[in-house]
């Protein structure tokens, strides 16, 4: 019995890759939220911070931290090729690269808003590869499988 390779179903490994990518990009953005609230506090407490400047001294925290939670919740039916998780997470990196683009553009001191923002923008680019079909691994046609018969 010869091995035919139109037998075999062949799996995406790039979903599998962005699902473990999601829950490593999830930690580091809690952490990058951790630190941030860490640094934030002092201000926030403060009696003399009006509560719209309080907001405003969390929002980057709050970003972080619902990006996070976005990539652990739907990781496995991310891993499991689910559509509708590709298309939520990549709105919501979407939003969340964009958000930290905006802060890096105003240029905040003191803060690795570049870290974040590079390691949101490579999980984007992972995800936009898997929308518009990339394979990996990639698999050659045999001559035979031209696709007219």
């Amino acid at each position: 019995m010869a091995f035919s390779a139109k037998n075999v179903s062949q799996r995406n490994a790039l979903y599998r890759l962005a699902a473990g990518s999601a829950v490593l990009l999830g930690l580091f953005l809690i952490l990058g939220a951790h630190g941030h609230v860490v640094a934030i506090w002092p201000m926030v407490i403060d009696e003399s911070t009006v509560i719209p400047r309080r907001l405003l001294l969390m929002l980057p925290g709050v970003m972080l931290i619902g990006t996070a939670v976005l990539n652990i919740l739907l990781c496995k039916p991310l891993w499991q090729e689910r559509g509708h998780a590709l298309n939520v997470m990549l709105a919501g990196n979407l939003f969340a690269m964009s958000y930290l683009v905006y802060l890096m553009i105003r240029d905040v001191p003191n803060h690795p808003v570049g870290a974040f923002l590079t390691l949101e923008m490579s999980y984007v680019i992972l995800l936009v590869g898997i929308r518009v079909d990339l394979v990996w691994p990639a698999t050659a046609k045999t001559p035979g499988e031209t696709g007219t018969q």
